[in-house]
């Protein structure tokens, strides 16, 4: 039988652990399970932080629901030429300036590799009514996604998107069970950028997420589709001194949680 108070103990315990080393900078923690005995740990879930590129999920979501309502068209082809440049690596740079991408593939390259430019062409496409109303559906009462991706937006305009674990947590539940977010989900579980979640996991287990990074800011949501059942994750901090280690200790801390959950299920 399942001791679910002493695996919330032990769940809390890790994630003091981690809030712990953060001063000067914050900290907010979300830890749920999808299958068998239902368990939800929380520190500071409620935050309101910078999203930074966890908001390119939204533009994803938003996409897909537009194209079931039949608003748009991801299959419209977009001339890689026309889209924005970038100082920072992009995978669009592998591609001949007269090659042409679907909208729904430029979706992708925002989702498997976090693309800005992509993302940019795919927030254009919607709009920001469109985008504010998806927000508003999804029930994120308390996330704002003001600002893009351009070079411009990158600075201090980049920390308006703000969101909370919370609200991660809400999104991340709706991707995975909406059907016609399947190719959301497929982006996700390929996203290139593991140094957080996954990245003490054994290889074999598959983690649906995304990350958020700006200075001081190292966030990464997500689901580990482990065998023994199903765990949602969220990560946001603010203040960090060193990107690096705050990286390195969420994915200490996200293999410690996972272990202990799945530990606990094999009882």
């Amino acid at each position: 039988m399942v001791d679910s108070d002493g695996l919330h103990a032990a769940i809390a315990a890790q994630i003091e652990g981690f809030v712990s080393t953060a001063d000067p900078g914050v900290r907010s923690v979300l830890v749920k399970t999808f299958d068998g005995p239902g368990l939800t740990v929380a520190h500071r879930a409620d935050l309101v932080l910078p999203a930074a590129s966890l908001a390119k999920m939204i533009l994803g979501v938003a996409l897909f629901e537009a194209a079931e309502r039949g608003e748009l068209d991801p299959g419209a082809r977009v001339r890689i030429g026309s889209l924005p440049g970038t100082m920072y690596p992009s995978v669009l740079q592998a591609f001949d300036h007269d090659s042409t991408v679907t909208v729904r593939e430029l979706c992708g390259f925002a989702l498997v590799t976090s693309d800005n430019p992509a993302a940019e062409h795919i927030r254009a496409v919607l709009g920001q009514e469109r985008i504010d109303a998806t927000v508003k559906a999804l029930g994120l009462h308390n996330t704002a996604f003001p600002a893009g991706f351009s070079e411009r937006e990158l600075g201090p305009l980049g920390r308006a998107n703000t969101t909370t674990a919370e609200d991660m947590l809400r999104l991340i539940e709706h991707i995975d069970r909406t059907p016609h977010l399947e190719p959301v989900r497929r982006y996700l579980v390929n996203y290139l950028r593991n140094d957080r979640i996954p990245s003490r996991l054994d290889d074999d287990v598959p983690v649906r997420h995304k990350t958020g990074s700006l200075r001081g800011i190292v966030n990464d949501a997500g689901i580990v589709l482990h065998p023994a059942g199903r765990i949602a994750l969220v990560f946001l901090t603010e203040g960090q001194s060193d990107n690096i280690r705050t990286a390195q200790e969420i994915g200490q801390v996200s293999d410690r949680i996972v272990r202990i959950i799945t530990a606990g299920a094999a009882l």
